[in-house]
């Protein structure tokens, strides 16, 4: 009898286990065509299409879908839910010519991550005038909309 309800016990165990970790995982999962080169925390990609996926909570990883190059990156949750707009899309930071990725969203808040700012990005802020920033969304399609 002990020896049943040991194996329940380790049975159920185990089904606890693997739903935490199919709960923990996310499904996020998009594809952008990035037409220009860019810095996400302080990692340079090239322009090309991306792959954004979460393997882990606060980890987003992003792949070049050409070269199959890729990166982890930390992310936070969106720190506002005004950012939630129901659009798919990746925000970013320019500078000049030089372009960071601040956002990336499915459009729900659970799935809105924005990026640490980067050295590069922290010194060009403090060297540049604040009108230079301005962010740019680049949604599924490859359009992009500067703001």
């Amino acid at each position: 009898m002990k020896r049943i309800v040991s194996i329940a016990i380790a049975t159920i165990a185990i089904c606890l286990m693997s739903i935490t970790s199919d709960a923990q995982s996310g499904t996020l999962k998009l594809v952008f065509r990035v037409p220009f080169a860019f810095n996400a925390d302080n990692t340079e990609f090239s322009a090309g299409d991306y792959e954004v996926t979460q393997p882990d909570r606060l980890i987003l990883m992003l792949r070049n879908v050409q070269d199959q190059s890729s990166a982890f990156e930390h992310v936070m949750p969106a720190q506002s839910h005004k950012k939630a707009t129901g659009r798919v899309r990746m925000v970013f930071h320019r500078y000049g010519n030089e372009y960071f990725l601040y956002e990336v969203t499915d459009g729900s808040i659970a799935a809105t991550f924005d990026f640490r700012e980067s050295k590069d990005e922290k010194r060009l802020a403090d060297s540049s005038p604040r009108l230079q920033l301005k962010a740019i969304s680049v949604h599924v399609d490859g359009a992009s909309a500067i703001r």
